[in-house]
């Protein structure tokens, strides 16, 4: 188990660095990482029948989601836009999908929404440098996020990224 945490956890550094530095990553890495989550979900006792639904439920909620950012930009324009031509790299849409299949659907929304959140609030301090650069590197900073998150979890054995009922009892708590 151990070996598998720490070859996906080189796997998403190897994402980050890559995106950190040339703004693009190889796409074999998605593959690689889809299958080093499933693989750790598996070890985990996870079934293929949970892993299944959970990552369409998952996927589902993502393909929602840049349909409607698709809407969004396509009706401001008048025409339609295609999100991955400038908007949203490939290497975006790939590893959200590769983390879709690792996250249960609301700790998927918890950390998409939070990762996104972050990014931009860093993003927008960092871009008043004057040499300052106009692109986000999303993947890379979203995959650095996340193996924080998985290095945090492997600390704290009660923080389970694949069992939501940490967050919903967290979430209880406090609404």
């Amino acid at each position: 188990m151990l070996l598998v945490q720490l070859f996906t956890l080189s796997v998403l550094l190897v994402i980050g660095w890559e995106d950190l530095r040339s703004r693009s990553v190889h796409w074999f890495w998605f593959p690689v990482l889809a299958v080093a989550f499933m693989a750790i979900r598996l070890i985990q006792g996870d079934t293929w029948p949970a892993i299944g639904l959970s990552g369409a439920l998952s996927i589902s909620f993502l393909l929602i989601q840049l349909l409607l950012v698709s809407l969004y930009f396509s009706l401001k324009a008048r025409q339609w836009v295609n999100i991955t031509a400038g908007l949203l790299g490939w290497g975006d849409v790939l590893l959200l999908f590769c983390l879709a299949l690792y996250l249960p659907l609301l700790n998927f929304i918890a950390f998409y929404v939070a990762s996104l959140v972050l990014i931009l609030l860093g993003w927008i301090v960092w871009r008043r440098r004057p040499a300052g650069e106009k692109t986000i590197p999303l993947a890379g900073l979203q995959a650095l996020l996340f193996a924080a998150v998985l290095i945090t979890g492997g600390l704290y054995p009660d923080f389970a990224l694949t069992n939501e009922t940490v967050l919903l009892s967290w979430m209880t708590t406090w609404m």
